[in-house]
C-alpha cells in the first residue's frame, strides 16, 4: 500500500535512508536498502534511487509500501541448528533470515557470532544468503580448512539446493545453465549475466514434477558466485519465489531457496560426509 509523509527534522538536511530508518524503526537496514534502489521511493513526485540523498524539513516522501520490518532477532544458537559433527567440521542448518556473518560492524547476530558464543572459535568455510535456509559448513579450523579448500577448488564438494520457481514451463526437464555473472553496475547489491568479463557461473537443473501443482526445482551449482542460484533462474525465465531483488516479492512469504544437501569427496573425508538439512515447513508438502 501507498504510504505519504512529510519529512518533520528541522536544521540540517538528513540522507533519505537516515529518514525513512526513523520513519520505520523495525524496518532492516537491508530492506530500507532495498526500497530506495528498487525506486519505490518519491521525493516532492520525484523518483529516487540515492541512499545519500538530502531531505529537508517539509518534503514530501512517497512510498509504493512499507518496509519489511525486522523479525525478532536472534540472539542464542539454538543446539537443534546442528546436523552432524565430522571431526573438525561442524554442519549446521541455518535458519532463513539470519545472516552468515556480519556484513557490516554494526550488523549483530549472524550465525557466525551465535556459533563463536556458544561453540567456542569456529570459521564460516562459506556462506549462504541471509534469506535462504539450510546447510552450512564450520570448522574448528586447523588442516580441516586446507583440506575443505582443496576440495571445494577442485569442485569435487556437491552441493544440492531445492527452490520453488514461478514459470516452470519455460525449463527443460533438465538442463546447465553457464553465464559469466559481475556486480549491476546501477545497483551494486545486484548481480547480472554479461557477455563478457566478470565470473564464470555453472548451475545444473532437474524439474521435480508436483502433482499438487507447485513449482520445483533441483539445483547444483559448480561455482559458487554471489546470487548465483537466484540469478540464473530469473535469467530463465522462472525466478524463485520471494526473491525481493530478481523476482516478485510478494510471490511467498519469504526467498523459497533452501541448501538441502552436501556432499564431500570420499578421497578427503571418508564415508559419510554427506550433510542434510530438513526441508522448512513452508517447502511441505514436496515430493
Amino acid at each position: 500500500m501507498t504510504e505519504h509523509f512529510l519529512a518533520n527534522h528541522a536544521g540540517d538536511p538528513k540522507r533519505l535512508d537516515r529518514v525513512l530508518r526513523d520513519r520505520y524503526p523495525n524496518a532492516s537496514r537491508h530492506a530500507i536498502q532495498e526500497l530506495i534502489a528498487g525506486r519505490h521511493v518519491q521525493v516532492n513526485g520525484r523518483t529516487v534511487w540515492l541512499a545519500s540523498w538530502k531531505i529537508i524539513g517539509g518534503d514530501k516522501i512517497t512510498i509504493a509500501e512499507a518496509p519489511a520490518t525486522l523479525p525478532v532477532p536472534l540472539d542464542t544458537f539454538d543446539p537443534a541448528w546442528i546436523i552432524a559433527e565430522l571431526g573438525d567440521i561442524i554442519a549446521v542448518n541455518k535458519p532463513a533470515g539470519l545472516l552468515s556473518e556480519p556484513a557490516r560492524r554494526d550488523d549483530r547476530g549472524s550465525l557466525l557470532e551465535l556459533a563463536n558464543s556458544a561453540l567456542g572459535p569456529v570459521t564460516l568455510f562459506h556462506r549462504l544468503d541471509r534469506d535462504t535456509s539450510g546447510v552450512l559448513l564450520l570448522t574448528r579450523g586447523g588442516s580441516i580448512n586446507q583440506r575443505l579448500a582443496r576440495a571445494f577448488s577442485r569442485r569435487a564438494v556437491i552441493k544440492e539446493y531445492v527452490a520453488e520457481v514461478t514459470a516452470p514451463n519455460r525449463l527443460d526437464a533438465e538442463g546447465t545453465i553457464i553465464t559469466r555473472m559481475n556486480t549491476d553496475p546501477q545497483r551494486r547489491d545486484r548481480m547480472v549475466v554479461v557477455s563478457k568479463g566478470g565470473q564464470l557461473a555453472v548451475t545444473h537443473y532437474t524439474r521435480i514434477d508436483d502433482p499438487a501443482g507447485r513449482s520445483w526445482v533441483r539445483l547444483r551449482p559448480d561455482t559458487g558466485r554471489t546470487h548465483q542460484l537466484r540469478v540464473h533462474m530469473a535469467h530463465l525465465g522462472a525466478p524463485i519465489l520471494g526473491d525481493i531483488l530478481y523476482g516478485d516479492r510478494d510471490s511467498a512469504p519469504r526467498l523459497m531457496l533452501h541448501s538441502h544437501k552436501i556432499t564431500l569427496p570420499v578421497d578427503l573425508f571418508g564415508p559419510g560426509a554427506i550433510f542434510t538439512a530438513p526441508l522448512p515447513p513452508e517447502f511441505a508438502p514436496m515430493p
